[in-house]
């Protein structure tokens, strides 16, 4: 059996995108391991098991996902720097009432699994040697916002930022507890060009600012000790807008 880490990362939805991004930047600049999860095997799941991280492939919407990945956990790592809530589904209104069952697959990936994980891995967060450890997920800047087409997701991420602020509380001064809320971090590469530039157009800085923005501000929160309970926007002026 594998040596247990310490004070390893936790990101859940690291197979591509944002998550990928970030698990190949804790493995390139810092001396945490990295523990992660995935739905689809991908390009870049073997790509970060190659560099030393280790993966679950699992369905966080499935119902005893929350006890697997917290197995998981403690079959791999002694301890736990940081949990990472980045697994996300987008979802228009228009599809989940064409196939309901998505309403539970947002409310179980958005709210429940954090809830519960928070919950299963606080033991894990405790014990890291490190005098700073952290719980920090990734919502959505449009929560404020509101949409007449994503309403009942923006809704769950709405929720995962309530969580927030419940679980600073709750594990203060222990554990700071972040939210990171990204407005267009990176498209789509089958997105068309006249989507792109009408998406451009509604932030000041009109950039696609790519996944090292969140990574920046991931670790500006890790390395904060007086910072919990926030939900930091990521959104390139677009509040202003």
């Amino acid at each position: 059996m594998s040596q247990r880490l310490e004070n390893a990362i936790l990101i859940t939805g690291a197979g591509q995108r944002i998550g990928l991004h970030l698990a190949r930047r804790f493995l390139a600049e810092t001396d945490w391991p990295v523990l992660f999860t995935y739905r689809t095997m991908r390009p870049g799941v073997s790509e970060l098991e190659a560099a030393g991280a280790r993966g679950l492939m699992i369905d966080l919407t499935e119902p005893d996902a929350s006890e697997r990945v917290a197995r998981f956990v403690s079959e791999q790592a002694a301890s736990l720097r940081a949990v990472i809530h980045n697994a996300s589904l987008w979802l228009k209104d228009e599809t989940l009432a064409a196939s309901p069952e998505g309403v539970n697959a947002l409310v179980r990936l958005h709210m429940q699994v954090p809830y519960e994980l928070n919950r299963l891995l606080v033991s894990w967060l405790r014990a890291s040697a490190s005098p700073l450890k952290d719980i920090i997920s990734i919502s959505d800047f449009n929560t404020a916002r509101g949409s007449d087409r994503h309403a009942f997701y923006l809704a769950t991420k709405a929720g995962l930022q309530n969580l927030t602020k419940s679980f600073a509380k709750l594990y203060a001064p222990e554990i700071k507890v972040n939210d990171i809320a990204p407005a267009l971090i990176m498209f789509n590469e089958d997105d068309p060009e006249d989507y792109r530039r009408a998406r451009l157009k509604k932030s000041l800085l009109q950039i696609e600012p790519g996944p090292e923005v969140v990574w920046q501000t991931v670790r500006w929160i890790m390395d904060n000790p007086y910072l919990t309970a926030t939900s930091i926007p990521l959104d390139g002026g677009r509040s202003v807008v």
